[in-house]
């Protein structure tokens, strides 16, 4: 990344999809054919309920420093099932790619109530999931992988 700056831009969410998923489709790949279907380049998960299993997500270790590798991080496979108690995120281009990056945070409940999460990698469908994505409009912004932090970052054309 050449240009690892602070920016905002102010956009429109100009059209909200609806989404229920069914047990045991890919959370991500489910995500990619929605985008795609509903020709959305950018957008952001705006609600997200339900229950997942087979999960993947990442925390960064103690005492990390910039920039943040795979290395950093502390992978966490749980079998679940969860029950989905959020799911934050974007989707974006990337500066090459026409398939969008999309970059989720979850929070999951486990049978006996304690509360696990992170950034999610993988992730299938337990019982259902119903999503709400929103559509940004008037954006020109895109991921690009960032000599700074190492992570894939907005960057303003």
């Amino acid at each position: 990344m050449k240009d690892h700056k602070k920016f905002s831009e102010e956009v429109a969410i100009d059209r909200v999809i609806l989404s229920r998923l069914m047990p045991g489709e890919d959370l991500f790949t489910s995500l990619e054919k929605i985008v795609q279907d509903h020709g959305i380049a950018r957008g952001v998960i705006l609600s997200a309920i339900g229950s997942l299993k087979n999960v993947v997500f990442r925390n960064v270790k103690l005492k990390t420093v910039l920039p943040v590798g795979t290395e950093n991080t502390e992978a966490i496979e749980e079998a679940g099932p969860f029950e989905l108690l959020s799911l934050e995120g974007n989707l974006f281009p990337s500066e090459s790619e026409r398939k969008p990056i999309i970059h989720l945070h979850v929070m999951l409940g486990s049978p006996s109530g304690n509360v696990m999460g992170g950034h999610l990698f993988k992730a299938m469908i337990f019982s259902t999931t119903e999503i709400v994505i929103g559509r940004m409009g008037g954006s020109s912004v895109h991921k690009a992988k960032s000599d700074v932090t190492g992570l894939w970052e907005l960057q303003k054309k």
